[in-house]
């Protein structure tokens, strides 16, 4: 089996930085329907497997995530940001909203692969942000592999600290 890294980021959700850019006002940020439970699981796992950097490892994760995603759709206010062009879902962002969860960015921001490279993973990474705050979160948290984008360029975005992560230790717990 091959060795994976991974990498916990944490954000300080009191001295969370304004976000500058706007996305075109032809995209929407919002909060996810209930009924569109499966709309953002086909975006959550076509973003994972069409990106190569997790083909080695995908399988090893999903279970997890949508064991999480299942959770989050539970809840009474569904957390869950969605990106939509027109009436399409492009991205989308489950999040866990109890203070002591391992990871509050269930999926990450998950962008559909022609959407990529516009900034909307990190428009996605800074509204979750600003729900985990709403939610009363002081700190929020990610884990991600080491080697992959988000953990090369949207986690290290709004003043996040990273540190080596057991992921192994983890799943084990659960």
């Amino acid at each position: 089996m091959k060795l994976i890294r991974w990498k916990r980021f944490t954000w300080d959700l009191e001295k969370l930085p304004d976000f500058e850019t706007q996305l075109p006002s032809h995209f929407n940020v919002r909060a996810a329907a209930r009924d569109e439970e499966k709309i953002v699981r086909s975006v959550i796992f076509t973003a994972f497997s069409l990106d190569t950097a997790w083909g080695d490892s995908f399988n090893h994760v999903r279970p997890f995530i949508e064991s999480q995603i299942t959770s989050s759709f539970l809840h009474r206010a569904v957390p869950c940001l969605v990106i939509t062009h027109g009436v399409r879902i492009i991205a989308a962002s489950a999040l866990n909203t109890n203070d002591d969860a391992a990871s509050h960015l269930i999926s990450g921001p998950c962008v559909l692969s022609e959407y990529r490279s516009r900034g909307l993973g990190t428009a996605l990474l800074h509204e979750s942000l600003m729900h985990l705050k709403t939610a009363g979160l002081a700190r929020a948290c990610a884990v991600s592999k080491e080697n992959v984008p988000a953990s090369k360029f949207v986690y290290p975005k709004f003043d996040s600290t990273a540190l080596d992560f057991d992921y192994e230790a983890l799943m084990s717990s659960i």
